[in-house]
């Protein structure tokens, strides 16, 4: 059986680490707020990744958020996930120079799919995660999907043949997003799977949006059809909260990998 994961995930913004709700971020602090606040050598020992997106307003600087992740890196010893701001084929490179072992694409996968497929071909499947952010539409139906741009355009394509569309380009994982749950404390939207047929998602899904607290973690990993959960909360998950809720996840005898002393 395939271990089962918990990510992290930190959502940067013009020189800021943020918070979101519904996808309207709020500044936090910067990476020395960031440093002080977080363990990471500890973090390290209660999450399988660490997921950070650039989310800056500026697209072509990623000079300041790389040298962010340079100093997270320094005590940081499990597979980091970077994100935002991928245009071109050169963006992705970049990302990957600076250590990425994965990288996560949103807009791409429906601007302009075939520089997303060159990517694919390029660093493999198991290296591209596919965001892809939804919200109910006015009939409180999953039918369109959102992308996470700063104009947080709604499209028009339907959620099902987008997911359809990121796994026949060839993405590793899927990371689905709830815009209504984002930020909210109030658990994951697992009422998301009672809409996808249970065939039309053949690989890894990562679920976000909600999580509050080590219970809405434990309610995502015993559902059969997640791989993964990912939580943004900077505020809920400092000190050793994270390490506290791996310790709950893993005596529900949920197949986690044991990295804990």
């Amino acid at each position: 059986m395939l271990k089962k994961r918990i990510i992290f995930a930190l959502l940067y913004q013009d020189g800021f680490f943020c918070l979101s709700r519904n996808f309207r971020l709020q500044k936090v602090g910067d990476i020395n707020w960031l440093l002080k606040s977080y363990n990471f050598e500890e973090i390290s020992g209660a999450i399988d990744e660490l997921v950070i997106l650039n989310l800056s307003t500026n697209a072509f600087d990623h000079r300041d958020f790389i040298l962010c992740v340079e100093k997270i890196q320094k005590n940081f010893f499990i597979p980091i996930t970077l994100g935002g701001n991928v245009r071109k084929v050169k963006d992705a490179d970049r990302l990957f120079s600076f250590g990425a072992d994965k990288i996560v694409l949103n807009t791409l996968f429906f601007e302009n799919s075939d520089i997303a497929a060159e990517i694919v071909s390029q660093y493999g499947s198991q290296a591209v995660i596919a965001s892809v952010d939804y919200k109910k539409n006015e009939l409180s139906d999953y039918t369109n999907y959102m992308t996470h741009n700063r104009e947080q355009k709604l499209s028009e394509l339907e959620l099902i043949n987008h997911l359809q569309k990121v796994q026949v380009l060839g993405c590793g994982e899927i990371l689905a997003r709830s815009v209504e749950r984002d930020g909210t404390g109030n658990g994951l939207d697992l009422a998301f799977l009672d809409f996808v047929p249970d065939n039309e998602i053949t690989v890894p899904l990562i679920i976000a949006g909600g999580i509050g607290k080590s219970d809405h973690m434990i309610a995502g990993l015993q559902n059969s059809r997640i791989n993964a959960v990912c939580t943004a909360n900077l505020l809920n998950f400092m000190n050793k909260s994270l390490l506290q809720a791996r310790r709950s996840i893993e005596s529900k005898g949920l197949p986690v990998a044991k990295i804990l002393d």
